[in-house]
């Protein structure tokens, strides 16, 4: 389905259809078709009694004889009958026709998607614009207090209706809980699904859905994020043929800049910070709830071009500050070429008249080398700082061998892609998405030790892959393995970098193994997010783990200059040990005792003066 995709509340001129005139579930007469989508069509009906107008979704004959589709359409069905919102098409009825066939009865609604408004105006004055995200989002806050999670939120999924009341206004309605996640459920109820299935629509979908975690309510505030930054700007932050390319700019790119896109919509700097900390790639660092970001909305909109308040301070707008950052180097680089000029002029003046003209080329290209070691270049191992390039571009001829190629491993025929891949690899052996696809193969057929080869291999020949979504998504998912693990790390550090923050920031944190905990903080160091990783948990586990006085020395000393009263509760375990007490404070030093005063130092940096022992 397109991103605009089906609405099916859409008041449209109904096609004559083979089941106009026939009666489903006994009471309602079909009127006409409005549209279709993956899994059912979508009708304009009557109920037969009361003579009202309905929007009746018929899932596809073939498909309700596949268990895990009717089970989906039954859990639609469950999800929109617990909503009951102004801003939520409402459902009326559910059953299943004498043919087999299940149906769900929702509101007919007469209005326009928002994707067909979009393409129509552009952009939206920005009053229009916040107006309606509000709605969306106190839909959303009815919804995840019903712990439900839309997971397909997009402006075809969302119609504007035009009051009766010209004064009221439109109101905004969303519609289409076909693939919605309920957050609570039965113990007896079983899942849907197995393994990992992607939803969504990828020019909306949040970074956990494109690399498929496990999602909750805030996937969907991060798609309202979308959606108001494209009535703002009049087009999406990310925009790519290729569906895996869009999917990793998800994951790594940062939203481009309001002032790069719409520089004369008027948009005050602190809307676009409350819609760019919606867009977080970490779900921690968005709003806790859509309540939160509709108060922080109508704050940002009431203050028009004031000043950036608390509800945008942990947003991080990484777009403007990297052209912030390059302003300010190109404003320092002029003033160091000044100063470099005013010290050369004498010096010049000295050498042979031959050689002068010379001098100003060769300083330049000392200062583009040294600019370009600033920006480009990285220590062997260490991970690069920047964010991908672009993938370097398919070729024409390559383009319908490679969709083959992904056709055949989406049907599982591994042999098969296996053998398409290898020809490709022999008749083009330097093109890099192939040697991707290679190492996806191995993955999904159980062999990501040849996986991992062939990833470092296409790494080599295209760095703009190391943000792709299924290379983040296997990589991490190898860190636990035992044999394996400490190569997937390995790659992540020296050549994926950037886009491998979020994973590396959890082994630092977490991690059980303490060189991978250590080499993961490096990392985060080198990469600039060492703010995305737990210190106190990390160092309080070195603490606990460490065999030397200088490993644990050094583990106390970041524990006490966290300045987080969290480090009290190790400092203290490891200066007394397990015993409490007095007998505790007598004998519980085990192997500490040559830390002891290092452990008193930092407690008195964390404001816990420890307790003097008592002579007897």
């Amino acid at each position: 389905m397109s991103d605009r995709g089906m609405a099916p509340t859409e008041m449209a001129e109904a096609s004559r259809d083979a089941r106009t005139g026939t009666v489903v579930g006994e009471r309602y007469r079909v009127l006409g078709r409005i549209g279709e989508g993956g899994m059912g069509a979508v009708f304009r009906a009557e109920h037969i009694l009361m003579k009202k107008v309905v929007a009746l979704k018929l899932l596809h004959a073939e498909m309700g004889q596949v268990e895990e589709a009717a089970r989906r359409f039954e859990r639609e069905a469950q999800s929109a009958s617990r909503l009951n919102h102004p801003n939520i098409v409402s459902v009326t009825d559910f059953g299943r026709n004498h043919t087999g066939e299940l149906f769900l009865v929702m509101e007919f609604v007469a209005g326009e998607a928002l994707a067909d408004v979009l393409a129509r105006e552009g952009r939206l004055p920005v009053a229009r614009a916040c107006r309606l995200a509000g709605q969306i989002l106190s839909a959303l806050e009815h919804a995840h207090e019903q712990k439900v999670i839309h997971r397909d939120l997009k402006p075809a999924n969302v119609m504007l209706v035009q009051s009766a009341d010209l004064r009221l206004g439109e109101t905004a309605k969303i519609l289409d809980f076909g693939i919605a996640k309920i957050t609570e459920s039965s113990d007896s109820e079983q899942p849907l699904t197995k393994g990992v299935m992607i939803f969504g629509t990828p020019s909306y979908m949040s970074p956990e859905q494109a690399t498929g975690q496990e999602v909750d309510s805030r996937s969907d505030l991060y798609s309202c994020g979308i959606i108001l930054y494209e009535m703002l700007t009049g087009r999406k932050p990310f925009e790519a043929e290729d569906l895996v390319k869009l999917m990793a700019m998800q994951v790594t790119a940062p939203p481009p800049p309001f002032a790069r896109v719409a520089p004369d919509a008027g948009i005050s700097a602190a809307l676009e910070a409350v819609v760019m900390r919606a867009m977080e790639k970490e779900r921690e660092r968005r709003y806790s709830t859509a309540a939160e970001f509709r108060d922080c909305l109508d704050r940002a909109e009431a203050a028009g071009l004031g000043s950036v308040d608390a509800c945008a301070r942990l947003g991080t707008a990484v777009g403007r500050a990297v052209w912030t950052a390059l302003g300010k180097l190109r404003v320092a680089l002029g003033w160091l070429g000044r100063q470099l000029a005013r010290t050369a002029r004498p010096l010049i003046a000295r050498l042979p008249p031959a050689a002068q003209p010379w001098v100003k080329p060769a300083a330049a290209l000392v200062a583009v080398g040294l600019v370009m070691a600033l920006l480009f270049g990285h220590r062997h191992g260490v991970a690069p700082r920047l964010l991908p390039p672009r993938p370097i571009p398919v070729a024409q001829e390559m383009k319908s061998p490679i969709k083959q190629i992904e056709a055949t491993m989406a049907k599982g025929r591994f042999a098969e892609a296996r053998v398409l891949i290898m020809q490709q690899i022999s008749e083009h052996p330097d093109v890099a998405r192939v040697r991707y696809l290679l190492a996806n193969l191995e993955f999904a057929d159980k062999n990501p030790s040849a996986g991992l080869q062939a990833y470092e291999e296409a790494l080599r020949m295209d760095a703009g892959l190391r943000g792709d979504a299924a290379l983040l998504v296997n990589l991490r998912g190898l860190l636990p393995d035992k044999k394996l693990g400490r190569s997937a790390l390995d790659l992540m550090v020296k050549q994926v970098g950037v886009p491998a923050c979020s994973a590396l920031a959890e082994v630092a944190s977490d991690d059980r193994r303490m060189d991978f905990r250590q080499e993961a903080r490096s990392a985060c160091d080198n990469l600039g997010c060492a703010d995305k990783f737990d210190r106190v948990k990390s160092y309080a586990l070195d603490l606990a783990q460490a065999q030397s006085c200088a490993e644990k020395r050094e583990a106390v000393r970041q524990l006490g200059a966290s300045k987080d009263s969290r480090a009290i509760e190790p400092l203290r375990k490891a200066r007394y040990g397990d015993r409490g007490g007095f007998i505790g404070r007598v004998l519980g030093r085990g192997g500490n005792s040559c830390i002891i005063k290092d452990i008193d130092a930092a407690l008195k940096e964390l404001g816990a003066e420890p307790p003097s022992r008592k002579k007897k």
